[in-house]
């Protein structure tokens, strides 16, 4: 081994007694424990395969998909990228200020809120394990690619409500713009043909379940306080 070499395998290792600590001071944890991030069993379940009520959830799905406009269609792939995105959802109810390098408060709040969110979804999602539409039956075509996990509950829906529930205890003149944001956003998710109506349902009570152990929390409670603060003053409220 020359000396050049040594050099630089030293220079490796210093760099890395750096960084390691920096990337494990900076790693993003939720609010809740793992316990409490469980969800799955206060849900109704989806409608059973081969049972009305999942026959007419498909028929619902396959009429949007005959009478989806060319405008919904490019809603629905906008919204797609809407999960775990706060900022992007209100922006059109708060104004161009409501960004996120404005308001670093807000933002590392729905850093550890979303946290929470995606820690519970999945588990819901394979707890019912329910085929998306388009698995179902061949005559759904959906606008976006295979998303992951199964159809119930909705994640769009559920990250779309969680959002406009904490937003609202921010800024309650804005409830029911912000719910009428989340309603629109979840949707699209149909309007896509990758969840049915009722998937949609699931998400917004899975979100309501959640929201309410997140404010539960105190910790939550005090970032909430001051995120509500530096929102209200930046909107001049």
């Amino acid at each position: 081994m020359t000396m050049l070499t040594i050099y630089r395998t030293t220079l490796f290792v210093l760099s890395l007694t750096v960084i390691l600590p920096l990337k494990a001071a900076t790693a993003v944890t939720g609010y809740l424990s793992a316990e409490q991030r469980q969800i799955a069993t206060l849900l109704p379940p989806p409608p059973s395969t081969d049972t009305p009520q999942n026959r007419a959830d498909l028929q619902a799905v396959l009429a949007i998909q005959a009478n989806r406009t060319a405008e919904q269609i490019a809603k629905a792939k906008r919204d797609d990228h809407l999960e775990d995105a706060a900022f992007p959802f209100a922006h059109e109810i708060f104004g161009p200020t409501f960004t996120v390098d404005r308001h670093p408060l807000t933002a590392a709040l729905f850093r550890r809120v979303y946290q929470d969110f995606e820690q519970s979804l999945m588990p819901a999602k394979a707890f019912y394990g329910r085929p998306r539409p388009y698995e179902a039956d061949s005559r759904v075509k959906p606008l976006l690619p295979p998303p992951e996990g199964d159809s119930y509950p909705s994640g769009h829906a559920m990250d779309s409500y969680l959002t406009a529930l904490l937003l609202a205890q921010m800024v309650p003149e804005k409830r029911s713009a912000l719910f009428e944001r989340a309603a629109s956003n979840a949707q699209s998710r149909v309007i896509a043909g990758v969840h049915y109506p009722s998937d949609l349902e699931g998400g917004k009570l899975a979100a309501t379940a959640l929201a309410a152990r997140l404010l539960a929390n105190p910790q939550l409670q005090a970032d909430l306080q001051r995120a509500r603060v530096e929102v209200r003053a930046n909107l001049q409220l």
